[in-house]
């Protein structure tokens, strides 16, 4: 059975992931609006702002979980 550490070592891995993939979505629908809107570099800066918050929303979640426990 895995201990406390390796258990807090994989959520903490899963938090990255989800940030690094809210950015690379946010970046991947930024780059289709500016192609079709022709609102470049606007839409792939906003898009990647929109997925960094949205792949922080999960982290600060949890620390205030943790803050409270």
């Amino acid at each position: 059975m895995p201990d406390e550490d390796e258990q807090s070592w994989g959520r903490y891995l899963g938090f990255g992931i989800e940030m690094a993939v809210g950015v690379a979505v946010g970046a991947f629908v930024g780059q289709w609006l500016d192609k079709r809107f022709n609102w470049a570099p606007w839409g792939v800066m906003v898009g990647v702002l929109v997925g960094l918050f949205a792949g922080m929303y999960p982290l600060i979640r949890a620390g205030l979980k943790a803050n409270k426990d």
